[in-house]
Protein backbone atom coordinates (compact mmCIF):
# COMPACT_ATOMS: atom_id res chain seq x y z
CA UNK A 1 0.00 0.00 0.00
CA UNK A 2 2.87 2.46 0.72
CA UNK A 3 4.69 1.45 -2.26
CA UNK A 4 1.17 2.31 -3.93
CA UNK A 5 0.90 5.63 -2.54
CA UNK A 6 4.18 6.19 -3.23
CA UNK A 7 3.56 5.79 -7.41
CA UNK A 8 0.46 7.52 -7.20
CA UNK A 9 1.97 10.60 -5.54
CA UNK A 10 5.20 10.53 -8.08
CA UNK A 11 2.62 10.27 -10.90
CA UNK A 12 0.38 13.43 -9.65
CA UNK A 13 3.53 15.05 -9.39
CA UNK A 14 4.77 14.25 -13.01
CA UNK A 15 1.28 14.99 -14.08
CA UNK A 16 1.64 18.16 -12.50
CA UNK A 17 4.80 19.38 -14.09
CA UNK A 18 3.63 18.22 -17.35
CA UNK A 19 0.52 20.49 -16.53
CA UNK A 20 2.53 23.40 -16.03
CA UNK A 21 4.85 22.18 -19.03
CA UNK A 22 2.01 22.39 -21.12
CA UNK A 23 0.50 25.44 -19.95
CA UNK A 24 4.04 27.39 -20.09
CA UNK A 25 4.49 26.34 -23.68
CA UNK A 26 0.96 27.43 -24.32
CA UNK A 27 1.50 30.72 -23.24
CA UNK A 28 4.49 31.56 -25.72
CA UNK A 29 7.17 29.77 -23.04
CA UNK A 30 10.66 29.23 -25.06
CA UNK A 31 12.13 25.82 -23.59
CA UNK A 32 15.22 27.09 -24.82
CA UNK A 33 15.19 30.00 -23.23
CA UNK A 34 13.91 28.81 -19.85
CA UNK A 35 16.60 26.30 -19.47
CA UNK A 36 18.91 28.93 -19.72
CA UNK A 37 17.62 30.70 -16.53
CA UNK A 38 19.84 30.48 -13.67
CA UNK A 39 18.14 28.22 -11.06
CA UNK A 40 17.70 31.13 -8.19
CA UNK A 41 15.32 32.87 -10.32
CA UNK A 42 13.38 29.61 -11.71
CA UNK A 43 12.97 29.58 -8.14
CA UNK A 44 12.10 32.86 -6.75
CA UNK A 45 11.04 34.36 -9.55
CA UNK A 46 12.62 37.84 -10.66
CA UNK A 47 12.02 41.01 -8.65
CA UNK A 48 11.84 44.04 -11.01
CA UNK A 49 12.02 47.73 -10.03
CA UNK A 50 9.68 49.72 -12.66
CA UNK A 51 9.59 53.44 -12.49
CA UNK A 52 6.47 54.78 -11.63
CA UNK A 53 6.27 58.23 -13.43
CA UNK A 54 7.64 58.19 -17.21
CA UNK A 55 4.94 57.77 -19.78
CA UNK A 56 4.75 56.30 -22.12
CA UNK A 57 7.68 53.80 -20.99
CA UNK A 58 6.84 53.45 -17.45
CA UNK A 59 3.78 54.45 -15.42
CA UNK A 60 0.92 54.15 -12.55
CA UNK A 61 -2.59 54.84 -13.86
CA UNK A 62 -5.27 54.08 -11.73
CA UNK A 63 -3.47 52.02 -9.63
CA UNK A 64 -2.07 49.86 -12.73
CA UNK A 65 1.72 49.98 -13.70
CA UNK A 66 1.23 50.64 -17.68
CA UNK A 67 3.95 51.35 -20.59
CA UNK A 68 5.22 49.87 -23.42
CA UNK A 69 8.54 48.93 -21.41
CA UNK A 70 6.31 46.95 -18.49
CA UNK A 71 4.61 45.31 -21.65
CA UNK A 72 7.62 44.22 -22.68
CA UNK A 73 9.18 43.11 -19.13
CA UNK A 74 5.51 40.67 -19.08
CA UNK A 75 5.98 39.52 -22.51
CA UNK A 76 9.76 38.40 -21.95
CA UNK A 77 8.57 36.72 -18.58
CA UNK A 78 5.97 34.57 -20.82
CA UNK A 79 8.47 33.40 -22.90
CA UNK A 80 11.34 32.97 -20.04
CA UNK A 81 8.29 30.95 -18.14
CA UNK A 82 9.84 32.70 -15.18
CA UNK A 83 7.61 35.13 -13.21
CA UNK A 84 8.35 38.86 -12.87
CA UNK A 85 7.57 40.15 -9.15
CA UNK A 86 6.73 44.01 -10.75
CA UNK A 87 7.43 46.79 -8.01
CA UNK A 88 6.26 50.36 -9.07
CA UNK A 89 8.93 53.25 -7.35
CA UNK A 90 10.93 56.14 -7.39
CA UNK A 91 13.91 56.42 -10.24
CA UNK A 92 16.43 57.17 -7.30
CA UNK A 93 16.43 53.70 -5.69
CA UNK A 94 16.24 51.64 -8.63
CA UNK A 95 20.00 51.53 -9.21
CA UNK A 96 21.12 51.25 -5.82
CA UNK A 97 18.57 48.47 -4.93
CA UNK A 98 20.15 46.70 -7.61
CA UNK A 99 23.12 47.10 -6.84
CA UNK A 100 22.21 45.83 -3.10
CA UNK A 101 19.90 42.90 -5.13
CA UNK A 102 16.93 43.95 -3.44
CA UNK A 103 15.95 44.10 -7.15
CA UNK A 104 17.07 41.98 -10.14
CA UNK A 105 16.20 43.83 -12.94
CA UNK A 106 15.17 47.75 -13.50
CA UNK A 107 12.64 48.13 -16.15
CA UNK A 108 13.24 51.99 -15.56
CA UNK A 109 14.54 53.39 -19.24
CA UNK A 110 17.77 54.05 -18.10
CA UNK A 111 19.81 55.66 -20.55
CA UNK A 112 23.24 53.86 -20.82
CA UNK A 113 26.34 56.03 -19.83
CA UNK A 114 29.84 55.64 -18.90
CA UNK A 115 28.84 56.48 -15.37
CA UNK A 116 26.26 53.77 -14.96
CA UNK A 117 28.14 51.17 -16.68
CA UNK A 118 30.60 51.39 -13.49
CA UNK A 119 27.45 49.63 -11.44
CA UNK A 120 25.56 48.49 -13.44
CA UNK A 121 24.72 45.90 -17.29
CA UNK A 122 22.15 47.18 -19.27
CA UNK A 123 19.80 45.47 -22.23
CA UNK A 124 19.36 47.89 -24.38
CA UNK A 125 15.50 48.19 -25.33
CA UNK A 126 15.79 51.14 -28.11
CA UNK A 127 17.42 53.86 -28.90
CA UNK A 128 16.17 57.04 -27.36
CA UNK A 129 18.08 60.60 -28.57
CA UNK A 130 15.96 63.92 -29.65
CA UNK A 131 13.59 63.74 -32.28
CA UNK A 132 11.45 66.74 -33.74
CA UNK A 133 7.98 67.02 -34.17
CA UNK A 134 5.96 69.37 -36.14
CA UNK A 135 2.01 69.10 -37.53
CA UNK A 136 0.85 66.65 -40.03
CA UNK A 137 1.17 67.83 -43.20
CA UNK A 138 4.27 69.59 -43.06
CA UNK A 139 7.16 69.25 -44.86
CA UNK A 140 10.45 70.14 -43.34
CA UNK A 141 12.29 66.91 -44.36
CA UNK A 142 14.61 66.76 -41.28
CA UNK A 143 17.20 64.24 -42.05
CA UNK A 144 20.18 65.88 -40.04
CA UNK A 145 20.61 68.87 -37.57
CA UNK A 146 21.65 71.10 -40.85
CA UNK A 147 18.43 70.58 -41.93
CA UNK A 148 17.13 72.17 -38.87
CA UNK A 149 18.85 75.39 -40.00
CA UNK A 150 16.49 78.15 -40.63
CA UNK A 151 13.59 77.13 -38.68
CA UNK A 152 12.01 77.50 -35.31
CA UNK A 153 12.55 74.67 -32.39
CA UNK A 154 10.30 75.02 -29.50
CA UNK A 155 12.62 73.13 -26.59
CA UNK A 156 12.38 73.40 -22.80
CA UNK A 157 13.81 75.74 -20.56
CA UNK A 158 16.91 74.57 -19.30
CA UNK A 159 16.80 70.70 -21.41
CA UNK A 160 19.68 69.30 -22.32
CA UNK A 161 18.42 69.93 -26.16
CA UNK A 162 18.88 73.22 -26.02
CA UNK A 163 22.83 73.02 -24.85
CA UNK A 164 23.13 70.78 -27.87
CA UNK A 165 21.07 72.19 -30.28
CA UNK A 166 22.89 75.82 -29.77
CA UNK A 167 26.05 73.72 -30.75
CA UNK A 168 24.69 72.07 -33.48
CA UNK A 169 23.03 75.74 -34.69
CA UNK A 170 26.97 77.15 -34.23
CA UNK A 171 28.55 74.40 -36.36
CA UNK A 172 26.03 73.04 -38.97
CA UNK A 173 24.56 76.79 -40.24
CA UNK A 174 27.81 78.83 -40.49
CA UNK A 175 27.37 81.10 -43.58
CA UNK A 176 23.21 80.80 -43.33
CA UNK A 177 20.24 80.90 -40.95
CA UNK A 178 20.85 79.42 -37.39
CA UNK A 179 17.96 77.69 -36.03
CA UNK A 180 15.55 79.77 -34.16
CA UNK A 181 15.44 78.01 -30.71
CA UNK A 182 12.89 79.29 -28.11
CA UNK A 183 12.34 78.15 -24.65
CA UNK A 184 9.53 77.38 -23.08
CA UNK A 185 8.86 76.59 -18.93
CA UNK A 186 6.90 73.22 -19.41
CA UNK A 187 7.05 70.75 -22.40
CA UNK A 188 3.31 71.27 -22.74
CA UNK A 189 3.82 74.64 -23.75
CA UNK A 190 6.14 73.96 -26.32
CA UNK A 191 4.54 71.01 -27.85
CA UNK A 192 0.87 73.82 -27.92
CA UNK A 193 3.37 76.50 -29.41
CA UNK A 194 3.59 74.02 -32.35
CA UNK A 195 -0.08 73.14 -32.49
CA UNK A 196 -1.27 76.40 -32.75
CA UNK A 197 1.64 77.46 -35.61
CA UNK A 198 3.65 79.53 -33.47
CA UNK A 199 6.26 77.36 -33.86
CA UNK A 200 7.24 74.68 -36.97
CA UNK A 201 9.23 72.25 -34.78
CA UNK A 202 9.29 70.90 -30.97
CA UNK A 203 12.62 69.16 -29.73
CA UNK A 204 12.29 66.04 -27.33
CA UNK A 205 12.82 62.71 -26.49
CA UNK A 206 11.61 60.56 -29.74
CA UNK A 207 9.87 58.19 -27.44
CA UNK A 208 7.87 61.09 -26.03
CA UNK A 209 7.08 62.27 -29.10
CA UNK A 210 6.00 59.47 -30.90
CA UNK A 211 3.93 58.77 -27.89
CA UNK A 212 2.47 62.26 -28.30
CA UNK A 213 1.21 61.71 -32.05
CA UNK A 214 -0.14 58.31 -31.20
CA UNK A 215 -2.55 60.50 -28.08
CA UNK A 216 -3.13 63.43 -30.36
CA UNK A 217 -3.44 62.42 -33.98
CA UNK A 218 -2.06 65.70 -35.08
CA UNK A 219 1.52 65.58 -35.17
CA UNK A 220 4.14 63.88 -37.02
CA UNK A 221 7.94 63.04 -35.75
CA UNK A 222 10.92 62.91 -37.38
CA UNK A 223 12.51 58.66 -37.75
CA UNK A 224 15.99 60.89 -37.41
CA UNK A 225 17.21 61.35 -33.68
CA UNK A 226 19.94 63.39 -32.45
CA UNK A 227 22.45 61.95 -30.09
CA UNK A 228 20.97 58.59 -29.76
CA UNK A 229 21.91 56.44 -26.62
CA UNK A 230 20.66 52.78 -25.87
CA UNK A 231 18.07 52.86 -23.08
CA UNK A 232 17.18 49.73 -21.33
CA UNK A 233 17.02 47.69 -18.72
CA UNK A 234 19.73 47.82 -15.60
CA UNK A 235 20.82 44.71 -14.52
CA UNK A 236 23.79 43.79 -11.41
CA UNK A 237 27.17 43.77 -13.10
CA UNK A 238 28.38 40.05 -14.09
CA UNK A 239 24.54 39.13 -13.70
CA UNK A 240 24.03 35.78 -15.63
CA UNK A 241 20.25 37.19 -16.15
CA UNK A 242 21.62 39.61 -18.45
CA UNK A 243 22.42 37.25 -21.90
CA UNK A 244 18.96 35.65 -21.01
CA UNK A 245 17.02 38.79 -20.92
CA UNK A 246 18.93 39.75 -23.96
CA UNK A 247 18.51 36.53 -25.83
CA UNK A 248 14.18 36.57 -24.78
CA UNK A 249 14.38 39.81 -26.57
CA UNK A 250 16.59 39.15 -29.49
CA UNK A 251 13.24 35.99 -29.89
CA UNK A 252 10.76 38.98 -29.65
CA UNK A 253 12.55 41.04 -32.39
CA UNK A 254 12.68 37.99 -34.43
CA UNK A 255 8.85 36.78 -34.03
CA UNK A 256 7.65 40.29 -35.00
CA UNK A 257 6.22 41.00 -31.13
CA UNK A 258 9.00 43.55 -30.58
CA UNK A 259 7.95 45.68 -33.67
CA UNK A 260 3.92 45.16 -32.90
CA UNK A 261 4.70 46.05 -28.83
CA UNK A 262 6.43 49.41 -29.82
CA UNK A 263 3.79 49.92 -32.82
CA UNK A 264 0.67 49.64 -29.91
CA UNK A 265 2.25 52.12 -27.63
CA UNK A 266 3.15 54.07 -31.17
CA UNK A 267 6.99 54.48 -30.46
CA UNK A 268 8.35 52.64 -33.41
CA UNK A 269 9.10 55.56 -35.64
CA UNK A 270 12.13 55.90 -34.65
CA UNK A 271 14.74 53.98 -31.83
CA UNK A 272 13.71 50.55 -32.62
CA UNK A 273 16.52 47.87 -32.73
CA UNK A 274 16.94 45.10 -34.88
CA UNK A 275 19.79 43.37 -32.91
CA UNK A 276 19.92 42.57 -28.87
CA UNK A 277 22.78 43.30 -26.78
CA UNK A 278 24.37 43.35 -23.46
CA UNK A 279 26.28 46.33 -22.86
CA UNK A 280 28.39 46.46 -19.83
CA UNK A 281 31.86 48.27 -19.37
CA UNK A 282 34.21 45.46 -20.87
CA UNK A 283 32.17 46.50 -24.15
CA UNK A 284 31.47 50.25 -23.77
CA UNK A 285 31.49 50.69 -27.55
CA UNK A 286 28.48 48.65 -28.15
CA UNK A 287 26.52 51.51 -25.79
Amino acid sequence: MTMLRKLLGSAAILAAAAGFALQAQAAGMDQKLHDAVPDEYKTNGVHVAVFNDWPPDEFVENGELKGWSVDMAKAMSEKLGVEFKFDATSFDVIIPGLVSKRFDAGFSSFGVTAERLKALDFVPQRREGTAYGSLKGKDYNINSEKDLCGHSVAVLTGAWDFQYLTKASEEQCKGGKPIDLQQFTTQNAAELAVSSGRVELVAAGSAKLQYLAKQTGKFQVTTFVSNAVYNGIGLRKGDKLGPVLRDALQAMIDDGSYKALMAKWGVDGSGMLDKAVLVDEAHPADK
